[in-house]
């Protein structure tokens, strides 16, 4: 095992971010031992992806499954790559480095395997919840266009406006 590049504490309350600092004097030693200079930051943190926008993901993958001409991985390993990497790219450049470094030279149907089991590359995983948002809406016009009726979430954090069954 590898050492590690940085150290991390993230706090999301006050007693969060006194207890992560009660664990900076180990963190520090480990760190002056392996490096002559540390550098520490404070900064925010943005709210990662929820699972409901992961339920929805998974939920809207199977309905496509059943209606549509591919199997519910194949839609989840579609909609990774076609919506979910642009993003990630636009907004990530070491993710944007990796990718094209690694990934963007190799044929579309690789590039599709990749996104599935049992490779799974790590997409939405990776977002934010504002970038999960921006990749759902991506999505839902997508499936929605090619006729697919897709369940109107009515979620917490994803503006049931914006999510509507296309009519039969």
């Amino acid at each position: 095992m590898s050492d590690p590049k940085r150290y991390v504490a993230t706090a999301g309350t006050v007693e969060e971010a006194l207890a992560a600092i009660a664990k900076f004097p180990g963190m520090l030693n480990q760190a002056f031992r392996r490096w002559k200079r540390v550098r520490m930051v404070i900064e925010e943190e943005p709210e990662r992806r929820s699972l409901d926008q992961n339920r929805l993901q998974r939920l809207w993958c199977k309905e496509a499954g059943q209606q549509g001409d591919m199997a519910a991985e194949e839609y989840r390993g579609q909609m990774k790559l076609h919506h979910g990497v642009p993003i990630l790219r636009r907004d990530c450049p070491e993710f944007a480095e990796k990718y094209g470094r690694l990934v963007k030279w190799r044929a579309y149907e690789e590039k599709l395997e990749f996104m599935q089991e049992p490779f799974d590359f790590p997409i939405t995983r990776l977002m934010t919840k504002a970038q999960k948002t921006e990749y759902l809406n991506k999505v839902y016009t997508d499936l929605t266009g090619r006729g697919i009726r897709l369940t109107d979430p009515e979620l917490k954090g994803i503006g049931p406006d914006q999510y509507r069954e296309v009519a039969a």
